[in-house]
């Protein structure tokens, strides 16, 4: 069963190795303010946030996260996601305000300052995983 992030302290991780999607799902774990508009003065705070979201989760779930979100946007934007995908999505990004703008701010960093990402973030970026909510949990038809 999906959970909502969890937090596990690890070691800080370089942004550049770090795909689009990670990067937002480490601003999602941040302690970037639900609230936060983009400044162009903030990118090393923002940088600083992602470096952090992504200790708080560790890379295991850093990595899985994302690829559940991708998995999940990719069926999104095909109109197949199904309502077990979207529970599960759900229950993994409870705040769907914080999860877009988390999405929204990534992409300025990627962008716009560290454009560059590394091979290996590229590469596992190609491997989503849909995920979908367990038969045992109520899902809107």
């Amino acid at each position: 069963m999906p959970v909502p992030l969890t937090v596990v302290e690890s070691a800080p991780v370089s942004i550049r190795d770090l795909s689009n999607m990670e990067r937002a799902v480490a601003l999602y774990a941040s302690a970037m303010p639900s609230s936060y508009r983009y400044r162009s003065a903030d990118d090393e705070k923002l940088c600083a946030w992602i470096v952090q979201g992504a200790a708080r989760l560790g890379l295991g779930e850093l990595y899985h996260s994302a690829a559940c979100a991708s998995g999940y946007m990719r069926l999104w934007v095909e109109d197949e996601a199904r309502p077990r995908h979207t529970a599960a999505h759900v229950a993994r990004f409870p705040v769907e305000k914080r999860f877009h703008l988390a999405m929204r701010t990534a992409t300025v960093i990627t962008l716009g300052p560290v454009p560059d990402v590394s091979a290996a973030a590229m590469e596992r970026s190609d491997r989503p995983v849909f995920e979908t909510a367990p038969l045992d949990v109520a899902v809107a038809a």
